[in-house]
């Protein structure tokens, strides 16, 4: 449908991250927070809105880094909670009726700009904020929450009665993945990590500590359906193989064994056509979509799935400030892969 275009205030400024070239972000000759910057206006299509808090993934600095393909100076940050402040000429979403003042989430890996006080946003891929939870539990959300939903539901088309395994059980995707599995009718769910309380508490029915235990052999035969691998690394491989069915079992991953793209991808497909072959098990290295046709009705499931009590964002108790050092701490923290749950960029107070 079409809604009302609002135009925003031209005269507005604002501060925000600003990525002046690629290279290492935690230094202020490549990542600052600027202020007096303009204001963007939302073109057709596009949503204006004043963030409320922002999350962090892996792949933002890695893109700063230039350790991932696609990274470019500008605006930084991808998931964000926030409110609608304007509307693009002749918007409109298939999914939801947003307007100015409603509050939305989503995953702007299309536009950026999630680390400042003002992004725009594709409405297509923009849902209303789930009302139970805060901005802070909606920011750490979309793409975590995309890529464990598309992961379980797409690419391993997971069925009522199936037995899963995550590896990494306490991590952005993997909490979220663990969640998602229980909620989809998964009949047994296992997770490997060593916060094994934490882990339990996503529903997991038996948590390994990789600390304390030999994966391969706590796990190797266990004829898993569907293994979902967030941590990589071939020995991942190797015990995910062992623990899948021999026939018909699904092998995701969202990292592979490491190492370039063209490594990643030739592995994968080495492996896909194995398991053709065999019959199994199967192998998929993915991305996850933020831009196909049904990313819309994808948010919509997840609303749902969080609306209903099944699906809850495991936080880290740290905040982190729109300031150049708060940036560059938030980085930090998120390179050290030691965070209990994902980082908040506080923008604005809950």
């Amino acid at each position: 449908m079409t809604t009302e275009t609002t135009i925003a205030d031209a005269t507005k400024t604002m501060k925000a991250a600003v990525l002046h070239k690629i290279g290492d972000p935690t230094t202020a000759e490549v990542l600052s927070v600027d202020e007096g910057l303009p204001v963007p206006e939302p073109l057709e299509g596009q949503l204006l809105v004043r963030v409320g808090a922002a999350s962090i993934n892996p792949v933002d600095w890695k893109l700063m880094a230039g350790e991932v393909p696609g990274g470019k100076p500008g605006s930084v940050g991808c998931d964000v909670a926030g409110v609608v402040e304007a509307l693009g000429p002749n918007t409109t979403t298939s999914t939801t009726d947003l307007k100015v003042g409603d509050e939305i989430y989503a995953d702007a890996i299309a536009t950026r700009g999630s680390f400042g006080e003002y992004l725009l946003v594709n409405a297509s891929v923009a849902s209303k904020k789930p009302s139970k939870i805060s901005m802070a539990e909606a920011a750490a959300l979309p793409l975590a929450g995309l890529t464990a939903l598309q992961g379980l539901r797409n690419q391993g088309n997971l069925q009522e009665g199936q037995k899963v395994l995550i590896f990494g059980g306490s991590g952005g995707v993997g909490s979220l993945a663990v969640q998602m599995a229980k909620a989809l009718g998964a009949s047994e769910v296992y997770a490997t990590g060593s916060n094994v309380e934490m882990i339990k508490g996503f529903g997991a029915d038996v948590v390994v500590n990789y600390k304390e235990e030999n994966l391969m052999d706590a796990l190797k035969g266990k004829d898993f359906d569907i293994v979902f691998d967030t941590i990589g690394g071939k020995e991942h491989w190797d015990i995910g193989y062992a623990a899948l069915k021999p026939k018909g079992g699904e092998y995701l991953t969202i990292v592979g064994d490491g190492g370039n793209m063209f490594s990643l991808i030739a592995k994968a497909i080495g492996r896909h056509l194995m398991g053709k072959l065999k019959g199994g098990p199967f192998y998929t290295f993915f991305l996850t979509d933020t831009r196909y046709d049904g990313v819309g009705a994808d948010m919509a499931k997840m609303t749902e799935l969080v609306e209903s009590g099944k699906v809850k964002p495991a936080l880290d108790e740290r905040r982190f400030d729109l300031t150049t050092e708060g940036i560059h701490d938030l980085i930090k923290a998120s390179q050290s892969h030691r965070a209990k749950g994902k980082l908040i960029l506080q923008v604005q107070k809950d």
